[in-house]
Order: C-alpha cells, then structure tokens, then sequence
C-alpha cells in the first residue's frame, strides 16, 4: 500500500508539472494586456475608436492589480478619449492614471500622463474664457522635467510641443499678437523639433509640422512657411509617403492662400500620390504581419502539440510504473500468503500425523490436556495459552514447535470470538451442559443451581450471541469455538 501511495504521489508531482503557476499566469496576463493594446493601435489608425475602447476596457480589467499595466492601458484609454473629443471621460481616467503611477514612482509613465492633461487644457481654449493654458503649462513643464530624469526623448519632444501649442494658444485671441510670446512658442517647437529628428522619431517628426503650420500661420508668415515646408518634403525619405502627404496638404493650403493656384492643384496631386502610396505600404505591412502572425501561430501549435504529446508519454510512462509497482506489490502478498498457508498446511498434516499415532498407540494424556487447555483458553491471555502450548510441544517427542504454534494460534483466536460475545464462566458452563443433551432441569441439578436460574442464565446468551432457540446456540458455540 506504501508503494502505491508513493507512486500516486510521483504521479500529482510529475502532472503538476505541467499546470499553470502562479508566475505563468501573471505573464500570460502581460501578453494578453499587450496584445489587447496593440490591437487597439491599429483600430486608432484606422479611427475605429469604439473597437479601440472596448478592447482597451478588456485590457483595463486584465491589468488589474498590476500598475504598471494599469497606467499604460489607461493611457491608452485617455488617448482614445482625446481623439473622440470626450474630454470630460479623458480627464478622469488621467486622474486615476496620475495618482497609480504618483503611488508607484512610475516617472515615465507619470510624464506621458501629464502630457495628456497638459493637452486637454490646451484644447480647453475655445474662447478667452475657457483658457486653462497656465495650468497646462504646469502639467507640460513637469512633464519636460522627468522625461528629462529618465531619458525619455519621445516624452520630451511631446512636452515640448505641448508648451508649444499652449503659447501659442496665449496669442490666440490677441490682436496684435504678443511677439514675446510668439517667439517663445517657436523656440520649444525648435526644440522639439530637434530631439524628433535627433532619435529619428517619425511620428512627432509629423506631429511637428502639425505645430508648426499653426505656429506660421498665427504669425502671418505664409513665404516663411512654405519655403520651410518645401525644405521638409526635400529632406524626407522616398518611402515616408504619410509625412509627405502631410507636408503637401500644408503647401496646397499655403499655395492657394498666397494665390499660387497651379502650384495648389500639382501639389495636390503630389499629395493625392502619396496617400494611395501610403495606403498601399499600410496593405502590404498588414498582409506581412498577417502572414508573420499566421507563422507564428503554427509554430506555437506546433509546440503545443509536441507538448501535448511529451505529457502523454510521461503519464503513460508514469502509469506503466504505476502498474508494474501495484503488480509486485501484489505478486509480494501472494508469495507471502502462500509461504503462510504452506507453513499451516504442514502444522495441520502435523497435528493430523500427531493426533493419529496417539489414537493408535493410545497416549490419552496428551490429547486430554490439549482438550483441556482449549476449555480453559477462554479464561486465559494469549500470552499463557502460547506458553502452555509449548510446554505441551516440549513434554511430547511426537509434536514440533510448528504444531505447537498452531494450535495455540487457533486456541488465541477462539479465546478471542468468546471473549467479544461477552459470556460469563457460568454460561459457558450452561452452554457445554447444554451440549451433552441435558435439560434445564438436569443443569440445575448439576450446577447446583435452580430451574428459574438457569433458564435466566440461556436468555442472557440467547441476546449476547443473538440467537433464539438452544440449537442455534449450540452451533454458534461449535463455531466460536465453546464445543
């Protein structure tokens, strides 16, 4: 039994093996959060913003308790926000979002999120009143400060933008503007201008512009503007058809605002060209990525199932031990049992040889204090009955220590069913008279006791060997071992 509980024990070690820990978990949590979130970045693009915020939530409540994922996944959810002009729910979740990663000193984090508040109080400014651009330049500033402590260049670019866009929002409602003002606006747009070319950061490199031409365009300065654009498209890369096609979208505007309508119409064609450029670049990487994944997928199937396959040979493996060990086991018990009949089928054939050369040459003595000591065993511990046998096997030349063990072993046992029954000498007494055919009478006489007696003394062993008649009670008595 041991050997069996060992092995089941292996068994649940070895398969537990192969279940889930509590760090698998947490990084299939991760992978699930990040695959959610690059998800939600192609619907962005593709301004899909109710796909977007629906696996971002999803992506919200797998990050949860983990703040590092809680930030980025609610960042992501103050972007959609932004870009569905639902300031008010941006707001909010940039709240939660400041004060998780505040608690955590998640100082990038803190600076991406502070750029997101900075940005809803730019966009605040929709007349004199509304204007929140001091505010949004405490949240820039700070921002700017630990993108800087950290090394963060795209979290510095973006807060440079950002301090940009909010002086620039200053001269918004002014006329004339406050050239003081204006020109601190160009100096952080140069800015960051320069740490997005420096890293080669395409996205702000575009975001630039964006800043730029509002820049140019509140200062009047339609010639400077084009002439800078121009430079831009010169400078690009042939493949960046998105960043050229915004750059001509400027220049159609610019063109057309100074009169230069022919150049309008072919840098709208220019522009035209880029976007299906764009369009199609965007196809060709989706059908890449579709195909990478696709081979991605079947490798890990692949891995999968030879996982599978591995555990199924190890149980199997397991199993077939499992088996083999319970065999042996089993096969142990049956060699040990037969040792055990074998050795009381030599004491009985012994004791049969011993009983039969006293019945020929009539040693009575022997057979009558072995009859004698079986009356006697019920009173007696199993400790005498084994000492008295083997005094027995010693004064007799005709019965081993085999035989002697023998019949103490029966004679161990009988005392043992007669003393679970519970039965006084006196009943025992009562039950071996009954057995020489006496009747209730007769056993009174020779008890020397009375009829009523008696008979009191058979319904007492009638109820402790749960019979009924006399008959019954003598069979019982012949099994336990009374008669």
């Amino acid at each position: 039994m041991k050997s069996v509980i060992r092995v089941l024990f292996f068994i649940s070690l070895s398969m537990g093996l192969f279940s889930c820990t509590s760090g698998a978990k947490e990084e299939a949590a991760e992978s699930a959060v990040n695959e959610l979130l690059a998800d939600v970045s192609k619907d962005i693009s593709s301004q899909n913003f109710d796909a977007a915020m629906e696996k971002a939530l999803k992506a919200l409540d797998l990050s949860a308790g983990k703040p590092q994922l809680q930030v980025n996944t609610l960042s992501t959810i103050v972007g959609i926000d932004i870009m569905a002009s639902r300031d008010e729910d941006a707001w909010a979740k940039a709240l939660e979002a400041e004060s998780i990663a505040r608690e955590n000193g998640l100082k990038k984090d803190l600076s991406s999120i502070l750029i997101s508040k900075a940005k809803l109080c730019s966009y605040a400014e929709i007349s004199p009143e509304t204007g929140r651009n001091d505010e949004g330049l405490k949240y820039a500033n700070e921002a700017l400060e630990l993108a800087q402590e950290v090394g963060a260049e795209e979290q510095q670019c973006e807060a440079c933008y950002v301090i940009a866009s909010l002086y620039i929002n200053k001269n918004r409602w002014s006329n004339p503007i406050d050239k003081e003002i204006y020109q601190t606006a160009g100096k952080w747009l140069d800015k960051g201008q320069t740490i997005a070319d420096k890293n080669g950061l395409s996205r702000l490199i575009r975001n630039g512009i964006l800043f730029r031409s509002r820049w140019f365009q509140q200062g009047d300065k339609n010639d400077e503007a084009i002439k800078y654009f121009e430079r831009e498209l010169a400078a690009l890369k042939e493949t960046d058809h998105l960043t050229a096609s915004s750059l001509d979208d400027r220049l159609v505007r610019l063109y057309t605002r100074i009169g230069e309508y022919e150049k309008a119409l072919e840098t709208h064609d220019d522009y035209v060209f880029h976007i299906q450029k764009y369009i199609q670049q965007k196809q060709d990487e989706t059908l890449q990525e579709m195909e990478t994944r696709f081979q991605v997928q079947e490798k890990e199937r692949k891995i999968e199932r030879r996982g599978y396959q591995i555990g199924l040979l190890i149980l199997a493996l397991l199993l077939s031990i499992a088996l083999i060990l319970l065999g042996m086991n089993s096969i142990r018990k049956i060699r040990s049992r037969n040792v055990e009949l074998k050795k009381i089928n030599e004491s009985k054939e012994e004791l049969i040889e011993f009983l039969s050369k006293d019945l020929r040459n009539p040693a009575k003595a022997m057979t009558e204090e072995i009859a004698a000591l079986s009356t006697a065993a019920s009173n007696l511990p199993a400790d005498q009955i084994r000492e008295k046998c083997e005094q027995l096997a010693k004064r007799a030349e005709s019965i081993n220590s085999n035989v002697a063990t023998y019949v103490g072993d029966i004679l161990i046992k009988r005392s043992r069913k007669i003393a679970d029954l519970g039965l006084t000498q006196r009943e025992i007494q009562i039950i071996r008279l009954s057995a020489e055919g006496l009747t209730a009478a007769q056993i009174a006489e020779r008890a020397f006791l009375s009829v009523h007696t008696v008979n009191t003394h058979r319904q007492h062993i009638y109820a402790k060997m749960d019979v009924k008649n006399v008959t019954d009670m003598l069979h019982k008595a012949t099994e336990v071992g009374i008669l």
